[in-house]
C-alpha cells in the first residue's frame, strides 16, 4: 500500500512541475475588455509559449516547455514536431504586454510555417481593477 501511495505522489508531482514549466509567473498579461473565458476542458492539445520582454536591451525572450529561445524562427523545428505528433496541436500565446507586435507577428508566422493553423492568446480579462482569472480569446 506504502509503494502504491509513492508511486501516485511522484506521479502528480511530475505532472505539477510539468504544468507549471508552461506558465510564467513574471508575465504581466495584456487586458481585454470582451474576452470570452476559458473552456475547462482538458488541455491536451495546447501548447504554451510565453513571449516576455526585456526591456534593457529591448528584445523579446521566447519560453516554451521551460527552454528559453532567442527568436520565433527559431522555435521552428520544435512547433513542426509537435503538430506531426499531435495534428490537432493549438498554440497558446501568452505574451507580455510590453512585447512589440512584430514579435508576435513572427511567432504567429513561425506557428502558420510549421503547420500550426490555430493560435489563441491569454488575456486578463475586466482590467486591472478585476481579478478575475486569464482567458483566451
Amino acid at each position: 500500500m506504502v509503494d502504491v501511495l509513492l508511486v501516485l505522489m511522484l506521479f502528480f508531482m511530475s505532472i505539477t512541475s510539468t504544468e507549471l514549466l508552461k506558465k510564467e509567473k513574471n508575465l504581466q498579461l495584456a487586458e481585454a475588455k470582451n474576452a470570452t473565458p476559458q473552456d475547462k476542458k482538458p488541455k491536451t492539445n495546447e501548447v504554451v509559449v510565453n513571449v516576455g520582454w526585456e526591456p534593457s536591451n529591448g528584445t523579446a525572450v521566447f519560453t516554451m516547455d521551460g527552454m528559453k529561445y532567442p527568436s520565433a524562427d527559431s522555435m521552428l523545428g520544435v512547433l513542426s514536431a509537435s503538430i506531426q505528433h499531435n495534428p490537432r496541436v493549438y498554440v497558446l500565446i501568452r505574451a507580455d504586454k510590453d512585447v512589440e507586435y512584430s514579435n508576435i507577428s513572427d511567432l504567429m508566422n513561425t506557428c502558420a510555417t510549421a503547420g500550426i493553423s490555430t493560435v489563441t492568446f491569454a488575456v486578463i480579462t475586466g482590467g486591472a481593477t478585476n481579478n478575475k482569472p486569464e482567458v483566451t480569446q
